[in-house]
């Protein structure tokens, strides 16, 4: 049988935990550079899911925007990166194609970033343990307490300080998915998370 964490039927406005770790949980992010530029990977093919390459100037360290297009097929909502592995919370929308998914927006991020990290650090073999792991999200309750445990494994390399609008709003960023449905996100970050609300997006998580 399948595992759960294996899924790849990404349907039109539903909600996705995506994760991975470091290849015998190495260290993908060794400094604050390596965290930049995943983000900055991320942010380009959130931004132009249609091309085929990145755009990246070393000199300036910061992709180029090129004139395309910029139709979003799938809305980031929250993430973390921690020193050996990534949290993102990801919604397919409707414009979403097989060459615009879920899967391909990760596929080109990794590809990417494991050429960065390879070039940067002389790095041999996989980067990352396998295929990534994806969970359906099945409720608004449950996408509202996993952004909480997305957050909690990382307070300074995260959306985070966005959620709490201690920093402005990125333009391939969607956190009022979340926000929308919290009264309050820093009392709801800062309150303890119940056994109950634990079993409520157990399904989510990896052991």
């Amino acid at each position: 049988m399948p595992s759960k964490y294996y899924t790849r039927n990404f349907k039109p406005q539903h909600f996705y935990h995506v994760f991975n770790r470091g290849s015998y949980r190495h260290k993908i992010y060794k400094d604050k550079e390596d965290y930049h530029i995943f983000t900055e990977i991320l942010a380009y093919y959130l931004k132009f899911p249609r091309t085929r390459h990145f755009a990246y100037q070393k000199k300036v360290n910061k992709f180029q925007d090129r004139n395309l297009e910029k139709e979003p097929t799938v809305h980031l909502v929250a993430y973390c990166q921690m020193p050996n592995h990534y949290h993102l919370l990801l919604k397919q929308l409707p414009t979403a194609t097989e060459k615009t998914n879920i899967s391909n927006l990760i596929r080109r991020l990794i590809v990417a970033y494991s050429i960065h990290f390879r070039n940067k650090y002389k790095h041999t073999g996989s980067l990352f343990e396998g295929k990534f792991k994806c969970v359906t999200v099945d409720s608004s309750e449950q996408l509202i307490y996993l952004s909480k445990y997305i957050h909690k494994h990382q307070t300074t390399h995260s959306s985070l300080s966005i959620f709490l609008k201690a920093t402005k709003t990125l333009n391939w960023l969607y956190p009022q998915y979340i926000t929308e449905k919290v009264d309050n996100y820093y009392q709801f970050f800062n309150s303890p998370i119940s056994e109950a609300n634990i079993e409520k997006i157990k399904s989510l998580i990896i052991d």
